[in-house]
């Protein structure tokens, strides 16, 4: 074919185009959602998040970002709690009153959340949500992303002395007697599957470390804050979370936080909104605003708990050229049991976590 029979062709071809004239544009697979949310009119937040810290906005910002993009949403927030809060509520759901129209349940409640058939189950990827984001069997969506290290007393432990700190440092002898840790170690849940550590190097870890003479917390801010007074020289496998709240929020300067690799990432909370939800269509369409980068790094700015895959993020930053250990779905099939075994190792009675069958 010469060239000009060539450009005919192309003329001829560009003709049609014109005079089918403008192409569709490609729908938003979300907008029926935020269509059928408008006639809602509202929707009924519970998240685990407070909406001052230390009386300064937190969650509040969290909840005016989501308004201003949908206004024609009128938004209730109340924060959710810990676990008793959390099983209350799904206690209540399967008697049939369903307070929000998007709930939180940690990733363990999963199985009972099934069981009684109270999520609404959809596929989030094609609403747009990150693939890390979205719970396997599409119950709902990963909320507060939590990453692990080791925070530090700033007054007795020099910043540059600190950064050379591993996971290691925590069974060094040096450090016997000086250093504390939750009674849900759930950094070592990460760093005991088969694809991280594993089983036998965990639970070596876990032995070295008790003869350490760990002091044990069971609450994590009680412990942050102890930290903070000098009780601790460090306290391994502590959330980022805890930490920054009192640097930024607490205007605290005599504590730090460093990540060791394998830095253990876990999944977070589990959102989601229940199918018999009053306002399930909005519930919907905060779900999938939850996992843009605009709510990812505002979570990250007032929670720290953002996931470190957002570019734009604190935690992106901090954790770029690391080892990452991500949690996956399957840790928390395992989780309970794994825990046991890692307290059983150390010698601490299981209080918390199930004994394995």
């Amino acid at each position: 074919m010469n060239a000009s029979v060539k450009k005919w062709f192309f003329l001829i071809f560009c003709g049609a185009l014109l005079a089918l004239g403008p192409l569709p544009a490609q729908s938003d697979p979300l907008d029926p959602y935020i269509q059928a949310a408008k006639k809602e009119g509202a929707v009924r937040i519970g998240v685990t998040l407070r909406a001052k810290v230390f009386g300064k906005p937190a969650g509040e910002l969290y909840i005016a970002a989501f308004q201003k993009r949908y206004p024609f949403l009128k938004v209730t927030f109340k924060r959710i709690g810990g676990a008793r809060e959390r099983e209350r509520i799904i206690t209540e759901m399967i008697a049939g009153s369903v307070a929000y129209d998007v709930a939180v349940a940690s990733e363990t409640m999963i199985p009972t959340l099934k069981q009684g058939n109270l999520p609404r189950v959809a596929d989030w990827r094609q609403l747009g949500v990150s693939e890390v984001l979205t719970h396997k069997e599409n119950v709902g969506i990963y909320h507060r992303t939590m990453i692990f290290g080791i925070g530090y007393n700033r007054d007795l432990i020099p910043d540059e002395a600190a950064q050379a700190f591993t996971w290691e440092t925590c069974t060094d002898p040096k450090w016997k007697g000086k250093t504390a840790m939750d009674d849900r170690p759930r950094h070592l849940n990460r760093l005991f599957r088969p694809d991280a550590w594993g089983r036998e190097k965990t639970l070596d870890h876990a032995r070295r470390w008790a003869a350490n003479k760990p002091a044990v917390e069971s609450s994590r801010s009680t412990a942050a804050t102890k930290l903070m007074a000098g009780a601790y020289h460090m306290i391994c496998g502590m959330p980022r979370d805890q930490i920054r709240d009192l640097q930024v929020f607490g205007e605290n300067k005599n504590i730090g936080i460093v990540y060791p690799e394998p830095v253990p990432v876990g999944k977070g909370d589990v959102i989601f909104v229940p199918d018999k939800a009053r306002h399930a269509n909005a519930g919907m369409v905060f779900l999938a605003w939850t996992a843009t980068n605009e709510a990812q790094k505002i979570l990250d700015d007032i929670n720290f708990t953002g996931h470190p895959s957002f570019e734009g993020t604190e935690s992106n930053s901090i954790l770029k050229n690391k080892q990452i250990s991500y949690a996956t779905w399957e840790d928390s099939l395992h989780a309970d049991e794994d825990l046991a075994e890692i307290l059983q190792a150390m010698g601490i009675p299981v209080v918390r976590a199930k004994k394995k069958k």
